[in-house]
């Protein structure tokens, strides 16, 4: 017969080791869309523009992407979308990044950059090529 205290080690060991592979795989997701071209070059377009710095008052802070929103967080074939939470000292809010590509194969290019703050929304970058109809 198997004693209780022996059930509740193994328990426990199962949950703490699933706990850290579900937060590890979390972790993994979120470097990857890191690594992200358009999330990288939103990032910098972002911090080089004057007016958006003002809005949100330096240093920004960069929060992780919430994975379990779909409507605003997913890279299709041909267009991705990202909603990043920024924090600064004046103000903070989401920057929405819009970004599209003619193939699969060739790296997304951001479209559109806007933030979305307790003040307003600010569409601080524009190519054009995002889709009005494509938005959600």
């Amino acid at each position: 017969m198997v004693q209780t205290t022996t059930l509740v080690k193994v328990a426990a060991g199962v949950f703490v080791m699933g706990s850290t592979g579900l937060y590890l795989a979390q972790k993994s997701v979120q470097w990857k869309v890191r690594k992200l071209p358009h999330y990288n070059e939103s990032l910098k377009i972002v911090f080089e523009h004057p007016k958006a710095l003002e809005a949100i008052g330096a240093p920004i802070s960069v929060g992780s992407v919430e994975l379990s929103d779909r409507v605003h967080n997913y890279v299709d074939k041909t267009t991705s979308r990202l909603r990043i939470p920024v924090t600064g000292l004046v103000d903070c809010g989401f920057m929405d990044v819009l970004a599209v590509r003619e193939t699969e194969k060739e790296n997304f290019e951001t479209a559109k950059v806007r933030l979305y703050l307790n003040d307003g929304v600010y569409t601080i970058f524009d190519t054009g090529r995002w889709q009005e109809d494509e938005e959600q």
